[in-house]
């Protein structure tokens, strides 16, 4: 895997890292639904997911397969609110499910685009081209229409997507500015996210009351060849989703990334 020169980028690059992330992202869809309807539970599947993509990176670290460097206590400092805004994200993300139907759920995640945009304008950032805007004002404006037309609205649950929606923006922000001015790689910074992420997790976990008793069902259905082959296949795919999450937004930009996620919602809605 790469160490660097991702920010040195071609247009075949640009493009391609794009697509990557759009494919994977649409196909975890799927994949995640499939596996959701087997095992209800979601935290434990996130957290065994971050937990081999730390065991597969530090053992091609260890094997010579990845030049990316170990963990040093000065990067996991700088890294550390990555990992914070990601979990923040996802969690927030699940409660909001539990008040807004899924069809409003991802349209108001629509509105990151919008989120990184002033995110950018407030940093400093140079300035979008007038179409991208148009493109992001309007799809801003979608959701305005659709969240007047939702009859169940519930006003926690609009608050948690909303939550949701901020983290997921400083968390791709900040994987922008790590790539482009401490030069990391996005291997380097999905090894750091998962390794922050752990501790965060498991205790989650446990408040949730997902544990013991997630750990017992999984055991119990491991028996199962096609439930184990689902549980690989989502575990390999998480891998490769946060990797070109990552590369695509370091590659490109956070609001390139939120832009792909933008068109993969559409894509999946058809398909589901």
């Amino acid at each position: 895997m790469e160490n660097r020169s991702e920010t040195e980028t071609s247009p075949f690059l640009s493009l391609f890292s794009a697509l990557s992330y759009g494919i994977a992202s649409m196909a975890m869809v799927f994949i995640n639904k499939g596996i959701l309807m087997q095992y209800s539970h979601s935290m434990t599947l996130l957290t065994l997911q971050q937990l081999a993509t730390a065991l597969l990176i530090h053992l091609g670290q260890q094997m010579g397969y990845t030049k990316a460097r170990g963990v040093d206590m000065q990067t996991s400092k700088r890294l550390l609110p990555i990992s914070l805004f990601y979990n923040a994200n996802v969690a927030f993300a699940l409660a909001s499910l539990k008040g807004v139907n899924i069809p409003m759920y991802i349209a108001i995640k629509r509105l990151t685009p919008l989120a990184v945009l002033i995110a950018g304008f407030s940093s400093g950032k140079g300035k979008p081209t007038a179409q991208v805007t148009l493109s992001v004002l309007l799809t801003a404006a979608g959701v305005l229409v659709a969240a007047l037309g939702d009859f169940s609205f519930d006003l926690f649950g609009y608050s948690m997507a909303l939550t949701s929606v901020f983290f997921q923006t400083m968390y791709l922000v900040l994987v922008e500015k790590s790539g482009a001015e401490d030069g990391l790689s996005s291997v380097e910074i999905m090894f750091y996210n998962s390794f922050l992420s752990l501790p965060f997790l498991m205790f989650l976990i446990i408040v949730t009351g997902e544990f013991p008793n997630s750990l017992s069902l999984l055991f119990a259905k491991s028996n199962s060849l096609s439930f184990l082959l689902m549980l690989i296949l989502s575990l390999v795919m998480g891998i490769v989703l946060n990797y070109t999450m990552f590369l695509c937004t370091i590659v490109n930009s956070a609001l390139t990334t939120t832009i792909v996620g933008v068109l993969k919602g559409v894509g999946s809605t058809y398909m589901l």
